[in-house]
């Protein structure tokens, strides 16, 4: 009989791992990168291809999860992104597991667009105009893929051609972006904290790709306890459990939600710090049942960016990564321009000073590598020179 561990599995999968290490939790998990130091905090990890619309391969999850932690050595099943388009698959991997997370009916009712713009409707709850069909004139709209995230699926309705099969189209708000974390426990929520997104980078695939957020002292002025009705009555109605995420915009008349994260979102590590409990076995708890009334505030704030690759990246053995990036690709591995080559993080005393730091770290590691590679060009250039020298000198 193998250790009994939780199962992790996420698109990606480093910020849970690492909220179960901090809980001293044993895990092995399954991602799509499987990036060097989320390998270091299970005892086992794997990674498991996507397909060309970047969903998990279901056949190849389904099996890695069965090599990896079979049910009867499973502590429960704690999984992140990747899984709102795919509840048939979150289904599957439930079958002699406990789901420490909300089951596959509440990701069907949240990643179907009109069923959930409907509901939002009927709790009225601000929300963005939503349809499947292309709209006559597609000025100030987006195009969606129903079920995605990390915000890479998003474009213009005007930049979206051709088949429009499995996307939906909605209204595009202009505002700040927010996000409220929270715990809940199927009828009633623990608020954990407001996070302020960063600006997508011109370097990133799109103009709507996951950049990072900021962890905030409190929510948007006159509007944080809004928002923080609208997570409740949404746990009331769906009967959401453990950590969960919206992702809304602050406008010049109030507030809309664009999105419910019915799993926990990558914000989960700007909170999972000292003086705050382990928000893993928080999530655990509350899948049980179980809330803590109220939480204690971390003191300052934290900021985390992700750095995506300006140009082609050859990624060498000899880089020494600081001790503020991770999700760390592997040596000899070739990030492509546009793509995530890792994630930083900075803290500071407040919201502004943890932004301005973590951006200046976003830029450093991109100039580090470069002239890292640089160096590396050079010395192989001046090795690959030494023969030619020798034969001439004879």
């Amino acid at each position: 009989m193998p250790l009994k561990a939780f199962l992790l599995t996420s698109l990606s999968g480093r910020v849970l791992a690492k909220a179960a290490t901090r809980a001293q939790r044993p895990v092995v998990g399954i991602d799509a990168f499987a990036d060097q130091d989320t390998c270091g905090m299970a005892m086992n990890w794997a990674r498991s291809p996507l397909d060309c619309n970047g969903m998990f391969d279901t056949a190849a999850l389904l099996d890695a999860a069965d090599s990896a932690c079979p049910p009867a050595a499973c502590l429960g099943l704690v999984y992140g992104s990747g899984f709102e388009a795919q509840p048939a698959l979150l289904r599957g991997l439930s079958r002699g597991r406990t789901v420490l997370g909300n089951a596959p009916e509440v990701l069907e009712a949240i990643a179907d667009p009109i069923r959930f713009s409907d509901l939002l409707a009927t709790l009225d709850i601000p929300h963005p105009a939503t349809r499947m069909s292309r709209p006559a004139n597609v000025t100030g709209w987006l195009s969606k893929q129903a079920g995605a995230c990390g915000g890479t699926h998003v474009r213009t309705a005007c930049a979206s051609s051709g088949d429009d099969a499995g996307r939906y189209f909605q209204e595009q708000i202009a505002g700040e972006e927010w996000s409220f974390l929270f715990l809940a426990n199927g009828c009633e929520i623990c608020p954990v904290g407001f996070n302020q997104a960063l600006a997508t980078p011109s370097e990133a695939t799109g103009p709507w790709s996951y950049a990072g957020a900021t962890r905030m002292e409190a929510g948007p002025p006159e509007l944080g306890d809004a928002v923080t009705d609208a997570a409740r009555v949404l746990t009331a109605k769906l009967g959401l459990v453990g950590l969960n995420g919206i992702d809304f915009i602050v406008t010049h008349a109030g507030w809309v939600l664009l999105e419910l994260n019915p799993r926990p979102p990558a914000t989960l590590e700007l909170w999972d710090v000292p003086l705050l409990p382990c928000l893993f076995d928080l999530h655990v708890e509350a899948c049980m049942g179980q809330l803590p009334k109220r939480l204690p505030r971390p003191e300052g704030s934290m900021t985390v960016a992700v750095t995506y690759a300006k140009a082609r990246t050859a990624i060498h053995a000899d880089f020494a990564w600081p001790e503020w990036c991770a999700d760390l690709p592997w040596a000899d591995s070739v990030i492509e321009a546009g793509e995530p080559i890792c994630t930083v993080r900075a803290e500071g005393p407040d919201a502004a000073s943890a932004r301005y730091q973590a951006l200046a770290r976003r830029q450093e590691i991109l100039e580090r590598l470069e002239q890292f590679s640089a160096a590396m060009t050079g010395r192989h250039s001046r090795s690959s020179a030494q023969p030619t020298l020798a034969l001439q000198a004879r």
